[in-house]
């Protein structure tokens, strides 16, 4: 067993970090509160509202929830990786966010890639002929696009679990 004494300035300098990082994330709160209302106006904040989407000639109804997930994992990735970035991945508490945010993100996509690939495809394939169907290319392509997000976002992960583990020493 191995007791850490930590004298006066160095608890105040751990506090001021904890307090640091409330006030990061009461920032990027109120920044994803901020572009919900500016993107989906009031309807964002309602459980029960949708976004309707016309595309050539398909019309999507989708909830907003789904978009609220994407907007606030996104909101909290970009925040945290130009934070863990401009640290140099010394700051373990935003390096462990960031890894948190980019798991969700990347559960976000693979939701977001397995509804593009279902609309991507009519349900009848027998009459299926893939020049007659732009809007199933477009989401094709979106689809692989996603895809090569998540294998990047998985190396960013590994990465990021490297650096925290090497720059992170207990016994400092």
């Amino acid at each position: 067993m191995r007791f850490v004494v930590l004298n006066v300035e160095e608890s105040n300098h751990i506090q001021n970090l904890n307090r640091k990082e409330i006030y990061w994330l009461i920032g990027t709160i109120g920044l994803f509160i901020f572009l919900i209302f500016a993107i989906l106006g009031l309807d964002g904040f309602k459980t029960d509202s949708t976004l309707e989407i016309n595309i050539h000639d398909t019309y999507f109804i989708i909830a907003n929830f789904h978009f609220v997930a994407l907007i606030f994992v996104f909101t909290f990735f970009v925040v945290y990786l130009l934070r863990t970035i401009r640290r140099k991945f010394k700051n373990i508490t935003a390096n462990l966010i960031l890894m948190m945010v980019t798991v969700a993100f990347i559960l976000v996509l693979g939701k977001t890639i397995g509804i593009l690939d279902f609309f991507s495809v009519p349900s009848d394939n027998k009459t299926f002929v893939q020049e007659k169907n732009p809007v199933g290319q477009v989401m094709r392509i979106f689809s692989i696009i996603f895809l090569g997000l998540q294998i990047a976002l998985l190396i960013l992960l590994a990465y990021c679990g490297f650096e925290t583990g090497r720059n992170h020493n207990p016994g400092k």
